[in-house]
């Protein structure tokens, strides 16, 4: 039985399913208006077969000239298709008289009859049968021919789907095999046809694949690049659970994107603003920071680190550095950026962006950012006093307060800049230009 499971597959059932479709079409359309046509046309044969015999056998017949209506009869079966004819008058006692039958295998014949008249008199009738060979010759041959088509039809189907199973079982046995040795927990959920077996294993890889491919199409790349790589490894740090808890989050924000849309085309505003998503990736990966879902904003604080708030600080000094230095070395327009960094308690969950697990962070942390936001800063950094609050923070960090907002729960928010970071500065200097120069390789 085993040895027949190639026949126990889809494609079998679909095989068969078109095959009953063309016999049943074959019967329909060919056979059926094909018989309808022999038919007709040996109909057609007969009935003028018969009314040139009741016409020729009226003056003999009137006459009552046997031997005339005898040779008339022999000669009409002569006819290779007319099995017998025969003539009978109509007043008792009258003539009747049969040509020779001929031997035939194949039933009584068609049978068919016309009167015959003389002026207003009816006279007698003449009366023919016709052999049906040929048309039960063409049903035999027709019965062969589907009988042999169907042979033919199903060895040949057969033979295909045989082939292909093997060919299919050859190739999977490669790829089973290397499964057994590399997964053998994923080998032993898969059971079934190798058809099977291949669609449940790209059931358990969909997911990470659709993930990556997503990735690979926002990044607009051919293959996996650096960044690529690093976006994928920030998906690990993104837990499937909801949390609470302190982050800190840094955004950028360009503030003279209207007089780049005027300046540049859509392809080079394209290619100098990957620039800086590139930029934004690496520094959050140096300072493990995972990018948000709108492309510009980090946050610190979600692998547990003791530091996030200082490396926060850190990142968005890099960045600015980095800007800085971006915006000096170039004649042409380039992107104004202002920053903005704050801490504070939120709910961090997970959302998709492009097909990547992103975290989406809700709560103090985001309102007091938003804040700081509006203010628009232009080459700055603009941070919460929360930050403050952090000794490791507050101990390196110089800066003057900006403004002291008020909250619409009436909580005062005192926003500040950054000037520099003490004992920090030139190490941050040192990094920002190693990001540059690694964007441009």
């Amino acid at each position: 039985m085993n040895n027949l499971k190639w026949i126990l597959q889809p494609l079998s059932g679909f095989a068969v399913g078109m095959l009953l479709v063309l016999n049943l079409s074959l019967y329909f359309f060919w056979y059926v208006p094909g018989l309808k046509n022999l038919i007709s046309a040996t109909d057609q044969l007969g009935s003028s077969l018969v009314r040139n015999l009741a016409f020729e056998s009226t003056s003999p017949l009137h006459a009552s000239d046997r031997a005339a209506l005898s040779d008339l009869l022999n000669r009409v079966a002569d006819e290779p298709a007319v099995l017998s004819a025969s003539v009978s008058a109509e007043e008792e006692g009258g003539i009747q008289l049969t040509s020779r039958v001929k031997r035939q295998a194949e039933g009584n014949g068609r049978h068919y009859q016309f009167p015959i008249h003389f002026s207003e008199e009816l006279l007698g009738t003449a009366q023919l049968n016709l052999s049906e060979y040929d048309l039960m010759q063409w049903q035999s041959q027709a019965v062969t021919s589907w009988v042999l088509f169907n042979l033919l039809s199903v060895a040949g189907l057969g033979a295909f789907i045989y082939l292909r199973t093997q060919k299919h079982e050859k190739q999977w046995r490669k790829i089973s095999s290397l499964i057994d040795t590399e997964f053998p927990e994923l080998s032993a959920e898969l059971s079934g046809t190798p058809d099977q077996q291949l669609q449940q294993l790209m059931e358990r890889l969909n997911d990470p694949l659709s993930q990556q491919m997503q990735l690979l199409r926002y990044m607009r790349h051919d293959s996996i690049t650096d960044d690529t790589e690093r976006l994928l490894e920030q998906i690990e740090l993104v837990s499937n659970e909801g949390s609470y808890q302190d982050v800190a989050l840094l955004s950028i924000q360009c503030q003279n994107w209207e007089q780049l849309i005027r300046t540049y085309s859509a392809p080079g505003l394209q290619a100098l603003w990957s620039d800086y998503e590139t930029l934004m990736i690496r520094t959050g990966e140096l300072y493990s920071g995972i990018l948000l879902p709108d492309g510009f904003s980090l946050a610190f604080g979600l692998n547990e680190e003791n530091q996030f708030a200082f490396n926060a600080v850190c990142a968005a000094r890099v960045l600015q550095i980095a800007m800085e230095k971006l915006y000096a070395e170039h004649t042409q327009l380039r992107p104004v950026f202002g920053i903005s960094v704050s801490a504070g308690p939120a709910f961090v969950s997970k959302t998709h962006k492009h097909g990547i697990p992103l975290p989406l962070v809700t709560g103090d942390a985001e309102t007091w950012l938003a804040q700081i936001k509006a203010l628009q800063p232009m080459g700055q950094i603009f941070f919460a006093e929360p930050l403050l609050q952090f000794e490791d923070v507050n101990q390196q960090v110089e800066a003057s307060i900006v403004r002291d907002i008020t909250l619409r729960d009436g909580y005062r928010l005192e926003v500040w800049e950054l000037d520099k970071l003490r004992f920090k500065d030139d190490l941050l200097t040192t990094q920002a230009n190693t990001l540059i120069n690694t964007n441009r390789q």
